[in-house]
Formats: structure tokens, sequence, C-alpha cells
């Protein structure tokens, strides 16, 4: 091949490359690589088609070949940080983070990065407990370090460790408090304060801000409330960013501005510009349904942007800010002294704090489709899985010579394959009885996977949530047990607002012995129609569409205004 066939492939790589089809780029770019085995252009381009097609193993691979050729390539170790991450291989992100830092290719965003980076999906349960004590060491050095990094909050921004921290047994108050000690320690922009306006009002003035009132779990949980405040008594402002995805409850609210029933911002991209616009509106409440799910809003709750903010169980877990004044949570879901695990008052709701839209199904299950045995679900975000519950799993099928537990792959597949290699290693998991299925691409699809279920698995220390409700649609029983901590309780609390005192087999266990032998018990019922009829019936009085849930938050707010 001459050089000038070479330039003529390149070039042909190129335009494939812009049209986005990857494959006919990565074929030319071989066909150089053949002649060229270490040409550095061919290499890098063929990484970032890889990479721009999400298929991180092997970007992650040409990548690692860049680096024994010249470490210093521009922005390879960078890419290769991301690549590791994006596949949740911590300990090598780790690894060449230091190296780039050691070659001075990277900064001290990095530096900072590397102290608070968590994985996902935890090898065993030791690793879950290393992994806090290293970060606890990372935050105590910088924090009582007298260097001072500053970091920009618009350029440099870091994903906090918050949510790394939620899924597992532990209490996370003074840790979460740590955090927010050090990122004010680093983003000089979060520690200014707000003149508020002052605007004489009759209503309560509430606004709800989150980068997910769309067609995500916290729209569904929060389209409801946001709805259906009295107009009478409250202004109600909703804040999306600009990458809130468009969707069928984000039009909602879109056709809600214009029947003058809600008002809507889209915030710009600049922290200062967001807190502009939110300090402007006078807000009595600024609502924040979850805390850290969006990086582009996660600091905004460390600055004051009205007289009161609250957060809820959209993440149900202590901020450990003190900026953020209250949690919103349920009589329903704490445990008695529960308010010690929050630096937030508590607001208790007489009902879980959530007004439900019943879902709409049209190709109904039928009876037969209803009514299988030995069919186990735990339809969850991956990451919720804890290693305890592996044993769970195991004395499942142990007891249930019969059963299939299924999971849905994380769309990545990434913490799936972690999962499965962490599962290869525990004897008592017959991983041809585990069945890890795609994403459904409707919720229709996952409603009635849950229906098909003969019974649900809620994970040991995060509970569900959204899907719970999704799941009463046809009353499939989810076997929960709760701990003392918020994070495991919210199917406890929806079970208590249902009032199953009367249930054929209690789904509320409170020992791992007890959640096996209640699974399994269920998974076998001979009435098992029967039973999920129940569940659905005590979901159509009591959980869906509750207008005593709005009536009794709108008191609470009022309350806390007044």
């Amino acid at each position: 091949m001459s050089q000038i066939e070479a330039e003529n492939l390149f070039k042909i790589a190129h335009e494939n490359y812009e049209k986005k089809d990857y494959l006919k780029a990565q074929n030319c770019l071989y066909k150089i690589l053949e002649l060229y085995p270490e040409n550095l252009s061919a290499l890098i381009n063929l990484s970032l088609c890889y990479f721009d097609d999400k298929n991180f193993e092997q970007a992650e691979l040409i990548l690692k070949k860049i680096i024994k050729i010249k470490i210093n390539t521009p922005n390879v170790i960078l890419q290769l940080i991301i690549a590791l991450e994006k596949q949740d291989k911590v300990d090598e992100a780790i690894h060449y983070i230091n190296l780039g830092i050691k070659e001075k290719i990277l900064g001290e965003r990095w530096f900072i990065r590397e102290k608070i980076i968590l994985p996902m999906i935890f090898k065993n349960k030791d690793d879950v407990k290393s992994s806090r004590n290293r970060l606890n060491e990372n935050l105590n050095e910088i924090l009582n370090s007298e260097k001072k990094i500053l970091l920009d909050i618009d350029n440099q921004i870091l994903k906090p460790p918050h949510f790394e921290l939620s899924y597992n047994e532990y209490d996370n108050l003074e840790i979460n408090k740590k955090c927010v000690n050090f990122f004010r320690k680093i983003y000089p922009q979060i520690n200014e304060t707000n003149v508020l306006k002052n605007i004489s009002k009759s209503k309560v003035k509430i606004g709800f801000i989150s980068e997910h009132l769309t067609d995500h779990t916290i729209g569904k949980l929060y389209k409801g409330i946001i709805l259906n405040l009295d107009q009478n008594k409250f202004d109600t402002i909703v804040f999306h960013t600009q990458k809130t995805k468009k969707g069928q409850i984000y039009e909602s609210f879109i056709n809600a501005e214009k029947n003058n029933v809600i008002k809507n911002y889209i915030l710009p991209k600049k922290f200062k510009d967001k807190q502009k616009i939110i300090s402007e509106q006078g807000l009595d409440i600024l609502f924040y349904p979850e805390i850290g799910l969006s990086l582009d809003l996660y600091f905004l709750s460390y600055i004051r942007l009205a007289k009161y903010q609250i957060t809820s169980w959209g993440h149900p877990e202590t901020t450990g800010n003190n900026t953020v004044d209250y949690f919103l949570t349920s009589k329903l879901i704490e445990a008695q002294g529960s308010e010690r695990n929050f630096s937030e008052n508590l607001l208790y709701s007489n009902y879980v704090p959530m007004y439900y839209y019943t879902p709409i199904v049209k190709n109904i299950l039928k009876k037969d489709e209803l009514s299988k045995n030995n069919i186990y679900s735990c339809p969850q975000t991956l990451c919720k899985i804890h290693p305890d519950f592996d044993d769970v799993l195991g004395n499942i099928l142990k007891e249930d010579k019969n059963a299939t537990i299924y999971f849905l792959k994380d769309l990545d597949h990434t913490w799936y394959k972690k999962l499965i290699n962490r599962f290869k290693k525990n004897k008592n998991l017959d991983l041809n009885r585990l069945k890890f299925i795609d994403r459904f691409t409707t919720w229709e699809d996952y409603i009635n996977h849950c229906g098909k279920a003969s019974v649900l698995l809620d994970p040991l220390y995060f509970s569900a949530g959204n899907s719970f409700y999704e799941s009463m649609f046809y009353g499939t029983p989810s076997v929960t047990k709760p701990t003392k901590y918020t994070k495991s309780r919210l199917v406890l609390g929806a079970y208590n607002q249902m009032e199953i005192q009367d249930a054929p087999i209690a789904p509320v266990v409170d020992k791992v012995n007890d959640y096996v032998e209640t699974a399994v018990t269920i998974a076998n019922n001979k009435n098992l129609y029967e039973l999920k009829k129940y569940y659905n019936e005590k979901a159509k009085k009591k959980l869906y569409e509750n207008k005593f849930v709005i009536d009794d938050l709108e008191k609470i707010f009022i309350k806390l205004v007044n």
C-alpha cells in the first residue's frame, strides 16, 4: 500500500466516522494498520470509532496500545480513564489517573477525581468496606491539607460519590457531611450568598427543580404533585435543564403552562446564570425531588435560592448539606429515631408523599399469564444488588428447584458483565437459572414483565420505589426486608398505605431466612392469581391517585411558609 492509498483510506475512514458509520471507518483504519501497525493517527481514530460507538472495551485495548507507543499522546490517557470508568473498572482508572498525574498530563481536577472515585458494582462485601474506608481517608486528607485546590464549577465539575455510597447497609450521614465540606473547599462558587427577593404575595410560591421531570422515574413520581397543587393556594414553577429529554411527562408540563397551571423554565448552562433565574423568582420553597441525579443541578443545592429548601425520596437519603432544610418523608416509611440519620429536619406526611397515576396498559395479560409459578424477578437497577443479596438468591434457588430469577441488564451491559463475574465466584448460584434480559423499551412491557413474575424481590438495602407502584397494576407481591434506614423502607411505606394487615401471605420480613421462605411460598402459591388480585385491589383503593396525599402536602407546605 502506497502512502497515497493510505491517505485515501484515512480520508474515507474520516468521512464514514462523520456519518457515524463506525464499522466502515474501522475497516479502513484496520487496513492501514496492517502495514503501519503503530500509526498513531490511525490508532487514535480507531479508538474514537469504538468509543463513540460505546464499545468501551475495544476502545480501552486500542488506547492502551497507543500509550505504550507514546504515553503523552494528547487526550489519550484522559479518554482511556473515561472508557475504564464507563466499564466500572475503578482500580484501573485510578492507576491511569495516577500515571497521568505523574507524567504531568493530568491536572488538579483529576487529582481530586482520583480521591472520590467509587465503583457501582462491588466485587464482594470487603470491597464495599474498603472502598468506603479509602474514600473516608481521602476526604480527611484533602480537608486537613493546607494546600489550596480551587476548581471552576462550570469547566471542572466532578461527579460526587453520593449515589455509590447509598447502595449498602451503612449510615451515610457523617460521610455525606464530609463530602459537602470537601466540595465547599474546592469549589468557591458554591459558598456564595444570594440576595433573595422578598416578593409580596398571597399564595405560596413553590419551585420544583430536576433534570428528570420527563419520562423518567422522577417524572413519574412527582408529576401528580406538581400538577395537582391548588392554584388558588400555590404558584408553581418547574425548573428543567438543557439536558432534560423530551417525553410525554415533559410535554404535560409544557401543556400545563399553556393552561396557566404552572410556569416552566429551562435553565442555562452557566452555574451563576442558573442561580440568577431561580433566585429572581422569590420562591418560598425550592423543592428538589432528588439531589444528586443531575450534575447540572447537584451543586445548586449548596446555594440558598429560596426561603426553604426541601428534598425528598427521589433519592431516599440525607444530603448532609446544611442548605437543604427539610427532607419530605412519611409516617408510613420512617423507623423510630430515623431523624438521627438526617442532616435535614424531617417533614412527615400522613401518606407516602406521592400522587401516582394509575399506569395505562393496553395489552392486558390474561389470567394464565398471571398465574405461573416459580418465576422470580428483581427488575431493579443492578447497582442495588449488594453482595449480601447473592446468598439470598442462592438460597432461593436451593429451596425452589424450579425457580428462575430474572434481572434487567443495564443499557451499556457494563454492570451486568461485572455482576455476572461476581456471581460466577459464588458456588451457590446456578447461572443457568439466573436470567439477564435487555431493558424494556416501553413502560407497558416493563409492567407486563412484573405481572408475569410470580414474586418480585426487593433488594436488601435499597428498596424499590417507582417500580413497586408499576408492579401493583397486576398486584405482583414484592418481598421486602426493611432496615432502620429510609432507603430500604419505601416498599414498606407503600404497603402500610395499602393497609395489607390481612394479607394471605405477609410480604414484609425481619430476617433473611424469612425473606427466602416467603419468596418461595409466594412463587409456589396455587392461588397466585387471587393473591395478585388482592394486592391490586388494595392499590386501586389506597395507592393510585390518592387525593388525600395532595391535601396533606398542601397543609405541610402552607404551615412551613406561614
